[in-house]
C-alpha cells in the first residue's frame, strides 16, 4: 500500500503544504484542520507542492478549493499549486479549480524555503462517520464553485446529506 502523508511548514505569513502519495478523503480533514489553524494565526498565503503526489481525489480537491475560497474571501493572494503532474493538472482543470488556484508548472523546490523543515501532520485513521461531513463539504464546494460539477457530484452529495441526516437522527 502506498504511503500517503501531508508535509507542512510555515514562513511568517506563508504556509507550505506538500502532498506525498495520495491526497484523498483519508487525509483531507487533517489538511483542513492545519490550514484553518494557520489562517487563525494570520497566515494568508499558501503554496501546495504536488511534485510527489500520485493521486488527488475529489474530496481532497474540494478541501483545497475551500482554502482557495477562504483566501479569496479574505482579500488575500491566491492559493499557489506547484509541480502538478499532467494527470493532477488535468484533474484540477476538469473541476474548474484552475480558475481560482494559481497553477505553476515550473519545477520549484520548497526545501529550505520555510523557517523549519517540512514536517508531517498527524492524520489518524478516521471512521466513515467522522469523514462524511468533510466529504460532503468538499463536494458542495466543488458544485457551488463550478456548476459544471453538479452532474458529477449531485448523487454523492444527496447520499451524504441523507446519510448524515440519518446518523444525526439516531444520536
Amino acid at each position: 500500500m502506498e504511503i500517503s502523508k501531508i508535509l507542512v511548514a510555515r514562513n511568517a505569513n506563508l504556509g507550505f503544504i506538500k502532498v506525498v502519495g495520495r491526497g484523498s478523503f483519508q487525509n483531507s480533514s487533517c489538511l483542513k484542520i492545519f490550514y484553518q489553524q494557520l489562517l487563525k494565526e494570520g497566515v494568508n498565503r499558501f503554496v501546495v507542492d504536488l511534485e510527489v503526489c500520485s493521486y488527488l481525489d475529489s474530496t481532497f480537491l474540494g478541501i483545497l478549493l475551500g482554502l482557495g475560497l477562504e483566501l479569496k474571501e479574505g482579500g488575500h493572494s491566491l492559493l499557489h499549486v506547484l509541480n502538478a503532474s499532467p494527470r493532477n493538472l488535468e484533474l484540477l482543470k476538469n473541476l474548474g479549480l484552475d480558475r481560482l488556484l494559481q497553477i505553476d508548472n515550473k519545477r520549484v523546490d520548497l526545501n529550505g524555503v520555510a523557517e523549519k523543515p517540512l514536517e508531517e501532520i498527524p492524520c489518524p485513521v478516521s471512521t466513515r462517520a467522522e469523514v462524511a461531513p468533510t466529504i460532503l463539504e468538499a463536494h458542495e464546494n466543488l458544485m457551488e464553485f463550478d456548476p459544471r460539477n453538479i452532474p458529477k457530484f449531485k448523487d454523492v452529495v444527496e447520499f451524504l446529506r441523507e446519510d448524515l441526516g440519518h446518523v444525526a437522527g439516531n444520536n
